[in-house]
């Protein structure tokens, strides 16, 4: 079946759709058990794969609004998604299988880690989803149109208050993600992507992939964890329920050229980087803010902690308190 919408978008229009969301105090619904819950988190994570999409959607990030063109096209074996951005400088992203390719206006080497190319709007989701329902609730509210389809709209309630909460506006006959907002802890308007324009199905030409600029390919660097902690008196406890580690790499950092272990890890909706380097006493320790991303930093030892995330500041101090200096 194919469903198309032709709204045409400007920003300031845009915007005021994008503020234009049913309370975050909402009248509640009802709770889905954790079967259905899953039956709707596996569904949700599989059509951005499956299904066949195009059209523009817009991303609010605080201050920061972007339009960006997305095409992606499922055809048996055969799975590409190429987007560009209409907004500021030219950069343009191509995907077909595993591999990746780019345009970006700035120079020099980029690569890309699987957690960032899976994460994209509107894939949002892991490929093993249920992971979410350790940290979520979730909470089916009602109906609404985006981009003139009808969706069904569910709550991600978190079960503690290490999370945000997030809305999901599903479109009900492919499961494709139409419109996803983040709230804070005073239930505000923190991060908000929503198709203005979108096509779900029918037949995508193949001629939509073609890139508008010279992309260069970039290598994808695998999940994983290789080698660990950078001293053995490092002592690591549990993490807060619901969060994996995902990635551990050790490289030198840019500035410095000191080795610094960088760990990532998510509870399948949001992602919390854990940086160790050596301390060197003019990193200032303390909680600081950007908008909906934290940072802590504390000495452990002879080492400096940085932790940050799109989570609450109580996330990033507990998960720089998970590390601990063993005295021999």
């Amino acid at each position: 079946m194919m469903a198309t919408a032709g709204l045409k978008w400007c920003a300031p229009l845009v915007l005021a759709l994008g503020l234009a969301l049913p309370a975050a105090q909402a009248a509640p619904g009802d709770i889905l058990s954790n079967q259905d819950a899953a039956q709707l988190l596996n569904r949700m994570a599989r059509a951005p794969q499956d299904v066949s999409y195009q059209g523009v959607y817009i991303h609010q990030f605080v201050d920061r609004m972007e339009a960006v063109r997305v095409v992606h096209i499922r055809d048996g074996s055969f799975e590409a998604e190429r987007r560009e951005s209409l907004d500021g400088s030219p950069r343009e992203y191509l995907r077909q299988g595993d591999q990746v390719s780019l345009f970006l206006p700035e120079n020099g080497q980029i690569s890309l880690d699987r957690h960032h190319t899976s994460k994209l709007f509107p894939r949002q989701l892991p490929d093993q989803p249920e992971q979410l329902l350790a940290g979520y609730q979730i909470r089916q509210l009602g109906r609404e149109r985006v981009a003139g389809l009808e969706t069904e709209i569910y709550d991600f309630e978190p079960r503690d208050k290490l999370r945000f909460l997030h809305r999901f506006w599903i479109h009900p006959e492919s499961g494709l993600t139409l419109k996803a907002a983040m709230f804070g802890q005073k239930r505000e308007l923190m991060d908000l992507q929503v198709f203005s324009q979108v096509q779900v199905g029918g037949a995508i030409s193949r001629k939509l992939l073609r890139p508008a600029h010279p992309l260069k390919p970039v290598p994808i660097e695998a999940s994983g964890v290789s080698g660990g902690l950078p001293d053995k008196q490092l002592d690591v406890r549990a993490v807060p329920q619901g969060f994996q580690l995902l990635r551990q790499v050790q490289r030198p950092m840019v500035v410095h050229g000191k080795p610094v272990t960088h760990q990532l890890f998510s509870d399948g909706l949001v992602s919390v980087s854990v940086f160790i380097e050596p301390y060197d006493g003019k990193v200032p320790l303390g909680l600081a803010d950007q908008g909906p991303v934290n940072l802590y930093s504390r000495q452990v030892g002879p080492y400096l902690v940085t932790v940050l995330g799109e989570v609450p500041a109580e996330t990033v101090q507990v998960f720089a308190g998970v590390y601990q200096w063993k005295s021999r």
